[in-house]
This record gives structure tokens, sequence and C-alpha cells, in this order.
């Protein structure tokens, strides 16, 4: 049975002529045998392993040269100017201009240091405040992760010598009057939390000057300290304690300077209140302690309690008031409010005052107050063992009404009771007035 020769490739082979009679098959073509295709194959497999070798070459060579620029970029403060840049340019958008002395960041320690910063509003030129050293260490959460987003959390922050300007005009304006909050960014590839950082200020001093009441002040040697109570809390029920701190601060009211005024706030406060745990104020005219709530602290609606003491002896000396005053006296209440929105609810009580050549022994008040600015009413009882007033005396004296008024002006409306009042020789016992008036204007 005759059996088809087939060649290496599997084709069948050409007819072989031996022993035959007709013509002879022509060669096959050069290079179209099986010996050529497989020098072909050969040459293809050095071909592809060769392409193989170069891209790789090339890649390392690519991540090389990446690393060097990007270490150029480094050394040469290239990536400084960069993420200044940024900086700036954030800031940009809430109406503040940045002016920045020197940046510096440390990708080994994971550090970054700011220096001689100058904050202006970008509107009016007004400055607001300006710093000489931020050093903050951050921590990058997922560096390595195949994904354009990056997770940066701040884990300490120190600022040196903060000074802040607060100004208002006689209308009412502000050098903040024209900062804004932009609208959040979707999609942001740097995603940056804060909330369970340790943040230090040093040696703070903030200047506040208002016009419309002729006020103006300096807090300095302020110093604050900022931690989480919780760094393991949820985000959403996360909160922090802060430590503040005053010494050396003077504020003055219409040119009468108040000195030597230093405070000490411990706190906590979360996004939405804040719980003082104690603030103590202390001048050479007055000691108050306070501890309360501030339930919106961005709307500043708060209820506090107040413990205090002034000496009006120190106060008269320190005002240098018109009136001579004498004494001292403590106040123990709540005060609630919301704003410039207030009201006072509490006692009053003094062994001996005494304001000109008026003196009152044994005072006590118990008044509800209220105002809004340097406007206010008040309603209560006042009761003093002795009211001497030049050559009069009036024994037991009870005021009971209520006082509105403005500024120092004011009017009184109640009814008086004393047991006895004298004067020289002669004397009345029982004295009773009934919707009694007391009026002052224009310091008349």
């Amino acid at each position: 049975m005759p059996v088809e020769e087939h060649d290496d490739e599997g084709r069948p082979a050409a007819p072989s002529t031996e022993g035959g009679g007709g013509e002879a098959a022509p060669p096959p073509p050069p290079g179209d045998g099986a010996a050529a295709r497989r020098r072909r194959r050969g040459w293809r497999r050095v071909a592809n392993r060769r392409n193989a070798a170069w891209t790789a070459l090339v890649a390392v060579v690519a991540v090389v040269a990446v690393v060097l620029i990007a270490l150029i970029l480094y050394r040469t403060g290239r990536v400084d100017r960069i993420i200044a840049g940024q900086i700036v340019g954030t800031l940009a958008k809430y109406n503040v201009r940045a002016e920045i002395g020197h940046f510096e960041t440390k990708f080994g320690q994971r550090t970054v240091e700011l220096r001689d910063l100058k904050l202006y509003n970008a509107v009016t030129g007004a400055q607001i405040g300006k710093i000489d050293r931020v050093f903050t260490k951050l921590r990058i959460e997922d560096l390595w992760a195949l994904n354009l987003t990056r997770n940066i959390s701040l884990e300490e922050m120190t600022v040196d010598r903060p000074e802040l300007w607060v100004v208002f005009d006689e209308q009412g304006r502000s050098n903040f009057q024209e900062l804004r909050l932009p609208p959040p960014e979707t999609n942001k590839r740097v995603v940056f939390a804060y909330s369970t950082a340790l943040v230090r200020v040093n040696d703070a001093v903030v200047h506040y000057d208002d016009d419309r009441y002729e006020i103006t002040g300096d807090a300095r040697n302020v110093h604050a300290f900022i931690r989480p109570e919780d760094p393991n809390a949820p985000e959403s029920s996360r909160a922090n304690l802060f430590d503040l701190s005053l010494s050396d601060s003077t504020f003055t009211y219409q040119g009468r300077p108040v000195e030597q005024i230093s405070l000490e706030l411990k706190a906590r406060a979360d996004q939405v209140r804040a719980d003082i745990r104690e603030l103590v104020l202390r001048s050479p005219v007055t000691e108050a302690r306070l501890s309360g709530t501030l339930d919106d602290w961005r709307n500043l609606r708060y209820r506090l309690n107040v413990n205090a003491t002034t000496d009006l002896t120190r106060a008269s000396d320190v005002l240098q008031l018109e009136t001579t005053l004498r004494g001292g006296g403590r106040f123990e209440g709540v005060v609630t409010g919301e704003g410039d929105k207030y009201k006072v609810e509490g006692q009053i009580v003094s062994d001996a005052l005494a304001a000109g050549n008026i003196r009152l022994q044994g005072l006590n008040v118990n008044a509800v107050a209220s105002g809004q600015g340097n406007s206010y009413e008040a309603q209560g009882k006042a009761v003093a063992e002795l009211l001497t007033a030049g050559d009069y005396q009036i024994s037991r004296l009870q005021l009971a009404g209520g006082v509105t008024g403005t500024g120092t002006d004011f009017r009184w409306l109640g009814d008086l009771q004393a047991a006895a009042a004298r004067s020289g020789a002669n004397s009345v016992a029982g004295l009773f007035l009934r919707d009694a008036v007391l009026e002052m204007r224009d310091e008349k």
C-alpha cells in the first residue's frame, strides 16, 4: 500500500524522480528548507530576548532618572518652593494673602518647618497676623498604595511666637471682613486629618482694638496646648482637651488701662460644644472663677456659673473714676447668652461700699439683668443695713424695682422702704415711697 511522504513540517514531500522517467523537479528555493526555517525561529527568539532586555534597561534607567530628578529637586529646594506655593494658593481661596520667608521639608523625618509667615486680608490689605515658626510632624497613611489619593495625618504641631490683630472701626468693620470659606472640594487627592494632633502654641500675642466702644487690649504670653481626649474614639464623637494661659496683659476702656491681667483655662471641646471645666481671671480689679458650657460655641451660646470678687478701691484707682469708690463685693450667679445678648441672674453681697459721700453697709442685692450691646435692663431687690449720704442716714433700706438704661444713662422706677430716716435733728420712722423715680442723663 503506498505511503505518502511528509516533510518535517507535516506537508507532503515533493515527488521523487528517482526510478521514473519524468523530468527532475526544480531545486527548492534557497532558505525554504527546514534548516532555514529553524534559523528564522532562532533569530526571532534572540530578537525577543534582546527587546525584553532593552525594555527592562530603559525602565530601570527611567526609574533612576525620576529618582535622581526628585532628589535634585529636593536638594535644591525646588520641592519646598512648590509646596510653599501650594500653601499660598490654598490660603488665597480664603482671601488671605500669605508671605512665607522660609519653608523646608524633611521626608526622612516626616517634618515640615515654616518660618516668617505673614498673613494679610487679600481684599483690604489689612494685616491679620504673623508667625515666627511653625514646626509640624506628619504621617502618610497609605504612601505606597496604588491610587492617587493620599491620607495625611498631622501628629504634632508647634507654633512659636504668633501675633494676631483683631481690629474694628467705628462702623463695625473688621480686618477679617472679606475673608470667606471656599466651597468644599470634591475628589480631593490629599485628605488632611488633624483631629488627633498634639498642638502647642508658645509666646503668642493678640492685639484687640475696637473703635466702636473705645476698647483696646493686648493679650501677652499666651500659651496653649491642645490634645485629643481619646485618640481611638470614632471621629464623629472625638473631642479635644484645651489648656490656655496668658499673663502680663492689658485691657483699656476709654483710655483707662487695667494692667497685670492673667487668665487660665481648662476646657473640653468637640465639633459642636465646649465644656469649660475651669476659667480663672485675675487682675488688680477683680478675680473671677467660671465654669459651664458653650452649647454652640460657633454661635457663642453659653451658660456659665460665676463666682467673682471685686475690689472697688483698686478699680477706682486704676480706672481713675471721677467719683471715688471704696470697698469690695462678691458676686455669685449664672450668666447666659448668645452673641452680644446676655442675661445675668445672681446675688451681690458687700460688707461696706462707698461712692463719694454715699456709704452703704451690709448690702445684699438679688437681681436679674439682661441686655444687648450697651443697652440693659434689670429687676431686683436691694437691702442695706445703713445708708449714709451727707447729713442723711437711712436705716434698714429696701429698694425694689427695675432699671433700664444705655451706657451711663439710666432710669430706675420702684419702691423704697426704710425703718427710719434722719437728717440732723429731724427723723422719720416707717418711711415708704411707692413708684419712686431716679434718673441720670448726660452725667446729671
